[in-house]
């Protein structure tokens, strides 16, 4: 009963916290992208059945509060999938008879998981909502000419000056949005998944990452296709985008976690992995590097012989 109430409160206040955007403070756009954090903590700490209540009280308290877009919204692509990977998380069968010790779904499934749920939320919602490159461009360049206008700035570019960056700008979006939303999703588990270790009701034993986290080769063919498909200029092009910004982020991540187990042991650790999160925080350039580190890993075994040749191993 306490799980099933806890779950009922973790979706309440992921429901508040999508809602936060709609306030237009200065706390609303963070606020929304933790929204999915509580439904990731109650499911992982208290089970499925609680993370299924999660989304249960996020849809209806929204649909009732909000809108049934908000609240659909949010339960297909907050609440719900974010339950599935706490769901992911904790699944596992003993080795035993007395459930001493368990195997644990692998972390690389449930990142495959992620990157195909992601792209295809997002695709999803692009379908629903519509998304046209021109038209958006074309409103954004009409807002811009307008701030410049009554800012009463001379040389203030024209809607001629601004329409070809924007165009290049709305057709790198869905790529963007792929990849940023990856990277939000995956923090959040994460971060659930600390959360509920320091309470001490995580069973699951401590994954390394770094060691870990993995994508399938079939995935490296499914992000050329889908990085290709992407130039095409028609609906079958944004989705390319969606799913090559997915999947390219996701090797990227791996390819961080080759960085990571490369750098064990190196005095300079910490320089060399502040430098790279650092420059790809402000350029995104070394994500290209990464990515292909990432990709290589699988078909190479660039971590397994790394972690062969130490001490131990």
């Amino acid at each position: 009963m306490n799980g099933l109430l806890l779950g009922i409160a973790a979706g309440a206040a992921s429901a508040l916290l999508f809602a936060a955007v709609t306030s237009g403070g200065a706390l609303g756009t963070p606020l929304f992208f933790m929204s999915a954090l509580p439904v990731a903590i109650v499911t992982i700490g208290w089970g499925t059945l609680a993370g299924i209540f999660a989304v249960l009280a996020g849809l209806v308290g929204l649909w009732v509060f909000v809108s049934w877009k908000a609240a659909l919204l949010h339960a297909l692509v907050i609440a719900g999938p974010m339950a599935f990977y706490g769901y992911l998380v904790g699944l596992g069968r003993p080795l035993d008879p007395e459930g001493r010790s368990f195997e644990w779904y692998p972390l690389g499934r449930i990142f495959t998981a992620m990157v195909l749920i992601t792209a295809a939320t997002i695709v999803g919602v692009g379908m629903v909502i519509g998304f046209d490159i021109q038209a958006t461009a074309s409103d954004v360049a009409d807002m811009l000419v307008a701030m410049g206008q009554a800012s009463g700035e001379p040389g203030a570019p024209t809607r001629e000056d601004l329409l070809p960056a924007l165009l290049v700008y709305m057709r790198l979006m869905p790529f963007a949005l792929g990849m940023f939303w990856l990277v939000l999703t995956a923090f959040n588990l994460w971060l659930g998944g600390r959360v509920v270790r320091m309470s001490g009701r995580l069973k699951r034993g401590d994954d390394s990452i770094a060691e870990t986290l993995s994508l399938p080769m079939w995935m490296a063919g499914l992000f050329v296709g889908a990085a290709l498909l992407a130039s095409v200029d028609s609906p079958v092009g944004l989705v390319a985008g969606v799913v090559a910004g997915s999947a390219g982020m996701g090797f990227a991540m791996v390819g961080f976690a080759v960085l990571h187990v490369f750098v064990r042991g190196n005095p300079a650790a910490p320089l060399i992995l502040g430098v790279t999160y650092g420059a790809t925080f402000v350029l995104s350039i070394p994500l290209i590097p990464l990515a292909i580190a990432g990709i290589l890993d699988g078909p190479l075994g660039l971590r397994a012989k790394r972690l062969n040749q130490r001490p131990g191993a």
